[in-house]
């Protein structure tokens, strides 16, 4: 409100103040609001912003309460409140427009229009804030040295009637017959609830204000909750099960650890949406199915082809249907193997219960190959044994086994 040269006018800074409001860049006293069109608004990061909602409803009959209860999210603190060096002057001093004018309207004596809150000292030891001890919760912490880290409740969150949320101040400790200063006191005080600055528009010495109480804000920043969402569930989202931020397209979704909230991505083994199941590394399941190694304790039924050139470990394998099995290492097990309506390669057509055959005989020479087959029953002396059954000669030649022994 200087003369020219001497400050900014009246005009100017409101002018400056309703445009930004308004989102608008302020470039001329000369223009209205609507004739502004460079957009602007107030910059303001995460770090600075609740990360979670303040309850609407809260009380001030418990010193250092939290609220709510089970999760807090503010406290009830008491402040120090000091004089700002540098904002001392006789507001009444002047008339409109003149330097010096401090905007006052009541009689006074020049003094500090500028205060600011500070933790108490013993803010650690009263506190039951899970975060007391760290960062700007501590003793004598000025709040706006905190640069937003520390910030009061503002009343916009708590209901239009019935509200708490509102800073009090007091001319001395309440305990000991400090009075409260109303907000209707001539004095006419302003508080700034994000860097906890009170501004008093004239000062009265008996009015002056040294203690505070109000509500602190000591929940998440929006930035932590960022974070911690992020980290949780690699940007997956913060449901009841949290997945990977990435995933391989048709993979199949495991979970990771044990409590059943985790998944994981499994890159290696896919099924599209026709059904089929892909695997792009040795040594899992699928591979195992096409026959590279497969080991199972029960049963399986097929009605398919079932290959592959390893080994095939099985309880019991049923077969029907045109099924071949075919492996060109060996099929072992405790159980019963059943081959049923089996096409032979040669025969035209005939049908054979049990197929024995190995890729390595080409030529008779290769009689170390030829395949056998053990069968249990009983001998002449109607003792149960194993006989071994094999081909030589276009002959059939079963030979008893001695003690489970294997003829060479």
């Amino acid at each position: 409100m200087g003369l020219p040269g001497t400050g900014s006018t009246n005009q100017t800074l409101t002018f400056s103040a309703a445009k930004k409001l308004a989102g608008k860049a302020h470039t001329s006293n000369l223009k209205e609001i609507y004739n502004e069109t460079i957009p602007s608004n107030v910059q303001i990061s995460t770090g600075l912003i609740f990360g979670e909602t303040p309850p609407t409803s809260v009380t001030t009959t418990s010193l250092y309460g939290l609220f709510p209860v089970s999760d807090p999210t503010v406290e009830y603190v008491e402040f120090y409140v000091q004089s700002i060096g540098g904002t001392s002057y006789d507001a009444n001093t002047g008339s409109f427009g003149d330097v010096g004018f401090g905007g006052g309207d009541e009689a006074q004596t020049s003094g500090p229009h500028g205060y600011q809150l500070v933790l108490t000292s013993s803010y650690e030891a009263s506190s039951s804030n899970p975060n007391v001890g760290t960062g700007f919760f501590v003793d004598d912490q000025v709040v706006h040295q905190s640069n937003g880290g520390l910030q009061l409740v503002n009343p916009l969150f708590g209901p239009q009637t019935g509200n708490n949320y509102g800073l009090t101040i007091y001319t001395a400790h309440p305990d000991d017959g400090g009075l409260q200063i109303p907000t209707t006191s001539p004095i006419d005080w302003l508080v700034d609830y994000q860097n906890g600055i009170i501004f008093i528009q004239d000062y009265i010495s008996t009015a002056v204000p040294t203690y505070a109480r109000g509500f602190i804000y000591i929940g998440k920043s929006a930035e932590t909750m960022i974070s911690e969402a992020s980290s949780s569930s690699g940007g997956g989202g913060s449901g009841d099960v949290d997945g990977p931020g990435a995933s391989n397209d048709n993979a199949v979704a495991r979970f990771n650890g044990t409590t059943g909230k985790i998944i994981q991505n499994t890159s290696q083994v896919r099924i599209n949406d026709s059904g089929f199941i892909s695997s792009s590394a040795g040594g899992h399941f699928v591979q195992a199915l096409t026959g590279l190694s497969f080991t199972s304790s029960g049963s399986i039924s097929a009605k398919t082809t079932v290959s592959g050139a390893g080994a095939g470990s099985f309880g019991s394998i049923t077969v029907a249907n045109s099924t071949v099995i075919s492996n060109n290492g060996s099929i072992t097990g405790s159980g019963l193997a059943t081959f049923s309506n089996t096409t032979i390669a040669q025969g035209a057509g005939y049908k054979a219960a049990v197929i024995v055959s190995s890729s390595a005989i080409t030529t008779a020479a290769d009689a170390g190959a030829i395949p056998r087959m053990v069968l249990q029953g009983t001998n002449g002396g109607g003792y149960l044994s194993d006989f071994l059954i094999s081909v030589s000669g276009g002959l059939l030649r079963v030979e008893e086994l001695t003690h489970g022994t294997w003829s060479v």
